[in-house]
């Protein structure tokens, strides 16, 4: 079978040598893959790009936002079909071989970016897909990373000493927004990570329940965690016990990541957050999307693969938040998508209100100014999944990402309505800058001590400002 296998990607490539310019490209790791392995899992992307089905929407008013996500999901759906309708009309001829055997292990259209994605893909069906003129680019499935360096200290329950709250709250001045009254009540905040241990005594209070969680997998109908980095985040974003920003709020996730993030997998949480389905993937309803979703993980310096989800995010009116990457101390090392121009992403500080080490600096590889904002993210102690009583210390730019979340959903409760640019011209007008410790490098030929810069930002984030600047509050004294 694989000398089978082996003739027919040679032929494949003799095929494209001699193809017209309309012939899908193929990245090269698609065939290394393929004589390595004998099958590959694809990312398909089709020649039309969303850009259009969103821009029809775009000029559209809706009674509510539900109406408007789900007229945006409809469009996105009928593009996605007719575009894909070859892809579609192959799958389901040809899902074997006439000897039996499997072309593919398994497929799914993905209306939001417009790519279908095979599993365990033959040299036979990427032969067949290349005759297909939709098809734009054929590459294979990327595996992203989580961005967290080390667990400090893990299997720690609360002790009597422990503080009320955790540095990285206090030092955002988050308890000085709840003594309003505002602790993220009626806003709801998403998570795309590896689960949550949803019965945590930190997290169980606030789950949203229906519509709050979503598994590609299919392992569990309920929230799980197996690997304590979702569990960690969240508690950081909503937890009880003075390790969340927002406790008030609701919150909803879906596993994108086990140690690992498959790209399928990040698209079909995307798809989640636009549009919550039960956990069976059924019955969806988009007045169930959330107000922000946090992302503590990140893809290749300049990838674009998930552009076109944060784009159908702006179009629903979702805030999209985005870890830098821990490639630090290095100039030009943030990632994906954490460097878009339209996402706030978030580099980390320590206690003592440097910017961390192992924090990736700007600027982008369209020397764009980045991360925007710098946030706690060295030695945080959040929930853990291990046990319901269970927390753990963690260092990374995942750490400071749902600091930012939990201000944002503080932003949003104060003054409902607030647009992504608003929220982050609030933000990054709001910050902590005097405190900050320069590292002395110069990314981008800014200075770190000049703002806004490659490494810290506009600077660190501060709970307090923000709500104040959103509201037109007189400013409290600062502490």
């Amino acid at each position: 079978m694989v000398s089978a296998r082996v003739f027919a990607l040679t032929a494949l490539a003799t095929a494209v040598s001699t193809a017209s310019a309309s012939v899908p490209h193929v990245d090269a790791g698609v065939h290394r893959t393929l004589r390595r392995q004998g099958t590959v899992n694809l990312i398909v992307t089709m020649k039309q790009s969303t850009e259009s089905a969103l821009a029809s929407i775009h000029e559209a008013e809706y009674t509510s936002r539900g109406a408007r996500i789900d007229a945006i999901v409809n469009r996105l759906e009928k593009h996605a079909k007719s575009s894909q309708k070859d892809i579609s009309q192959l799958t389901t001829k040809e899902a074997t071989t006439t000897s039996g055997a499997s072309l593919f292990a398994s497929s799914t259209s993905f209306w939001i970016s417009n790519e279908v994605s095979f599993k365990g893909a033959t040299p036979e069906l990427l032969n067949k897909l290349m005759t297909l003129p939709n098809i734009a680019k054929i590459r294979e499935e990327r595996v992203y990373s989580l961005d967290v360096v080390a667990v400090a200290a893990a299997n720690s329950t609360i002790s009597e000493d422990q503080p009320e709250t955790e540095w990285g709250i206090r030092i955002v001045q988050a308890p000085e927004v709840w003594a309003t009254g505002n602790k993220g009540e009626g806003i709801v905040i998403g998570g795309i990570d590896t689960g949550v241990q949803f019965t945590h005594e930190a997290l169980r209070d606030n789950y949203r329940g229906e519509y709050g969680w979503f598994d590609p997998q299919m392992t569990s109908k309920e929230p799980f965690d197996n690997y304590g980095h979702g569990t960690h985040t969240m508690g950081t974003i909503a937890g009880a016990k003075g390790i969340g920003v927002a406790p008030g709020v609701k919150w909803m996730a879906c596993k994108g990541c086990g140690d690992e993030c498959l790209e399928s997998d990040l698209l079909a949480c995307a798809q989640f957050m636009t549009c919550p389905t039960d956990a069976d993937g059924n019955n969806r309803d988009c007045s169930k999307a959330p107000a922000v979703v946090s992302n503590s993980w990140s893809t290749g310096r300049g990838d674009n693969m998930f552009r076109a989800a944060v784009d159908a995010w702006h179009a629903a009116g979702i805030i999209p938040i985005f870890s830098a990457g821990n490639l630090g101390p290095g100039c030009g090392t943030i990632r994906s998508p954490g460097e878009y121009d339209n996402v706030i992403g978030v580099g980390a500080t320590s206690s003592n209100d440097s910017l961390a080490d192992l924090s990736s600096k700007g600027p982008g590889v369209l020397g764009t100014t980045k991360p925007d904002l710098s946030a706690p993210g060295h030695d945080v102690r959040s929930s853990w999944s291990f046990g319901d009583d269970e927390y753990a210390e963690l260092s990374g730019t995942s750490m400071a990402v749902p600091h930012v979340t939990g201000i944002v959903a503080l932003l949003l409760k104060a003054k409902p309505g607030l647009t992504f640019t608003e929220v982050r011209e609030i933000l990054q007008a709001s910050v902590d800058t005097e405190s900050l410790l320069p590292t002395g490098l110069a990314c981008g030929d800014i200075p770190d001590g000049v703002f806004p810069n490659n490494g810290f930002g506009y600077g660190r984030i501060n709970a307090r400002k923000a709500v104040n600047l959103a509201t037109g509050s007189t400013p409290a004294p600062s502490q």
